[in-house]
């Protein structure tokens, strides 16, 4: 889901740099709409197709909801096609470059050209709780309905998209104050530096629904993390509505940091098996994962932008220089999101050696 989120976001946005078309703004907005709409209907009638055989006992929950999972899945990676046609295809993200209020500003630009894939994600999660609902999971009602997709939402996309954001409407600001062009590039290189270490921490542990964990389980974590090394982060209770397996670290500067355990982690794995997870999270940071990750993406986007200034002034330079860009990020972080996590699960395994004999 992480790796969706990001995608959703970097193809939207690179959308972007689109040449302009003279379409009429409202045909391609009209035609977007129609083509998203339609893709969110076909994930609520696979939704409630599945419930009806589920409550029919044609087949059985479990399988009914993974079923359901593997379609929905589908809809959102062919979802990712479904963007690129509204934006490039019926020419959206070109024909708000006309909008004179709307060119001036790249935080309008990426909120316009955000809205279909954000649509179609929403939609799937929205297709989700009507199957619970159908088949009994889950409370009916507009406010369970709005509470589960908030909830989702928070922990899902949201982390990622609102301090991008944040950082274009930050960038926007900035290109409106009286400054030169090197003291504006340097704001902006700081603004981003203090997001990445102070701002997206901070946000992730707002906009995830967390607790105090119970005196008991924060002292024993506590001394897990103290002992593995990576003392001064904080342990928290991350509730998930009983639905998420997982924990994760916000952050990487020792005052700073947070763990995040989920609730049906801590309420339903052994001792033991909650212990391996939070050992993992060390192992993440004491072996600077994320700082390698973050580090591991400048290559490939500047393989990107090589690409383009090869093209010189082709009219589709930006949009290859994208593409392989995008490309090259997928295919760097493939392997170094499998090396890390095979590396934390070795360290992990040594540290609960070291702690337990």
């Amino acid at each position: 889901m992480q790796l969706y989120s990001f995608l959703i976001l970097i193809v939207s946005l690179a959308c972007g740099s689109l040449p302009p078309t003279e379409a009429p703004l409202w045909r391609a907005a009209t035609a977007s709409a129609g083509l998203v709409f339609g893709w969110v209907l076909l994930s609520h009638l696979a939704a409630r197709i599945c419930a009806i055989q589920v409550r029919r006992d044609q087949i059985d929950p479990l399988i009914g909801a993974e079923v359901l999972e593997k379609q929905l899945a589908a809809f959102r990676w062919i979802g990712l096609g479904v963007v690129i046609l509204c934006l490039g295809g019926f020419g959206l993200a070109g024909t708000i470059r006309n909008v004179p209020l709307i060119e001036s500003s790249t935080l309008l630009q990426a909120l316009i050209l955000l809205v279909p894939g954000v649509t179609i994600t929403v939609g799937t999660w929205s297709a989700e709780h009507l199957f619970g609902v159908m088949v009994g999971y889950t409370a009916a009602g507009p406010n369970n309905y709005i509470r589960s997709l908030t909830l989702i939402f928070r922990s899902g996309i949201g982390w990622l998209l609102i301090p991008v954001l944040g950082l274009l409407g930050l960038n926007d600001v900035i290109a409106m104050l009286p400054i030169s062009e090197q003291s504006a590039a340097l704001l902006t290189g700081t603004a981003i530096l203090s997001l990445i270490v102070v701002g997206v921490p901070m946000m992730i542990h707002r906009l995830f629904k967390t607790t105090t964990l119970n005196p008991e389980n924060k002292e024993w974590i506590d001394s897990l993390l103290s002992t593995a090394g990576v003392g001064r982060t904080r342990a928290v209770r991350w509730e998930t509505g009983g639905q998420t397996f997982n924990a994760l670290v916000a952050g990487f500067v020792p005052p700073l940091r947070t763990l995040l355990v989920s609730d049906r982690l801590i309420d339903e794995l052994p001792r033991e098996q909650v212990a391996m997870v939070v050992l993992h999270e060390a192992a993440h940071l004491r072996r600077r994962h994320m700082p390698v990750r973050m580090l591991a993406i400048l290559p490939a986007w500047g393989s990107g932008m090589l690409v383009t200034q090869m093209l010189g002034t082709e009219p589709w330079a930006m949009i290859a220089g994208t593409t392989f860009g995008i490309l090259m990020t997928l295919l760097i972080l493939k392997s170094v999101a499998y090396r890390t996590e095979y590396d934390a699960d070795v360290q992990a395994c040594r540290l609960a050696q070291q702690i337990g004999g």
